[in-house]
C-alpha cells in the first residue's frame, strides 16, 4: 500500500532540494522551502485538497517536535482520535500537559476553537499561516482566554503584525506572537530532566 498523498509529496520535496540526510532539525529549518517546492511543483499542477494540506503541515510540524524532544527523555504523542478537536500532538507534562494544535494557511476559527480551553493545560498554535488580520489584539486576546500560551507562524507573516499584536505578552510573560523557527528552541527549552514540558517556561 502506498504512502499518504502528504508523505509523498514530502518526500518528493525533500529529494528534489537534496535533504535526504538531513535531521529533523536540519528537515524543520527548512520548512518554508519544502512548502514553497510543493506549491510551485506539485500544487500548481493540481490542487492538493485541504485535508491532504492540513497532514501535510502536521508532518511538517512533527519534524520540529522530533528535534524538539531529541536527546530528552520527552515523548510526543498523537491525540486519540476522540480527543483530535482539541488538536493534533502533545507532550506530556509537569505538572499538566500541553496540547500542539496544527493549521494550514488561515487559522479562521479552527483554531481558536481548539485546543483545552484552560490555562491549566495550555495549548500552542503552529502553521504556515498567511493572514496578518487573523491575528489583531482582539483576537489575539481570545485566543489567551481560550488557554493558548503562544501561537508560531513564518516569519513574514509575524513581522506584518501590528506592534500592539507583537506586543503582546502570555501568562507567563513571554511574547505570545512567535516566529515558526524559534519553535524548536522553545520546546526544547521547557523540557525537565525527567521528559516533562513545563509549560510555565513557555
Amino acid at each position: 500500500m502506498p504512502p499518504p498523498l502528504y508523505e509523498q509529496y514530502i518526500t518528493q520535496a525533500i529529494a528534489a532540494l537534496g535533504y535526504q540526510e538531513f535531521t529533523n532539525a536540519e528537515i524543520y529549518a527548512h520548512v518554508d522551502e519544502i512548502l514553497a517546492y510543493i506549491h510551485t511543483n506539485i500544487n500548481a499542477v493540481q490542487t492538493i485538497s485541504p485535508g491532504t494540506t492540513g497532514a501535510l503541515l502536521e508532518r511538517l510540524c512533527r519534524y520540529g517536535l522530533d528535534a524538539a524532544i531529541a536527546e530528552t527523555q520527552a515523548t510526543v504523542r498523537r491525540m486519540p482520535p476522540q480527543w483530535e478537536w482539541l488538536g493534533d500532538y502533545y507532550l506530556q507534562g509537569d505538572p499538566f500537559n500541553l496540547v500542539i494544535s496544527c493549521k494550514s494557511f488561515t487559522a479562521k476559527e479552527r483554531l481558536l476553537a481548539s485546543g483545552t480551553g484552560s490555562a491549566l493545560n495550555p495549548t500552542i498554535g503552529w502553521g504556515a499561516f498567511t493572514e496578518p488580520d487573523e491575528f489583531s489584539p482582539d483576537r489575539i486576546l481570545s485566543y489567551a482566554y481560550r488557554g493558548f500560551v503562544a501561537i508560531y507562524m513564518p516569519e513574514v507573516t509575524r513581522n506584518a503584525l501590528s506592534a500592539e499584536s507583537l506586543a503582546f505578552r502570555n501568562i507567563n510573560g513571554r511574547p505570545f506572537i512567535r516566529a515558526r523557527q524559534d519553535f524548536v528552541a522553545d520546546i526544547r527549552a521547557a523540557i525537565n530532566a525527567e521528559g516533562r514540558i513545563n509549560p510555565r517556561l513557555l
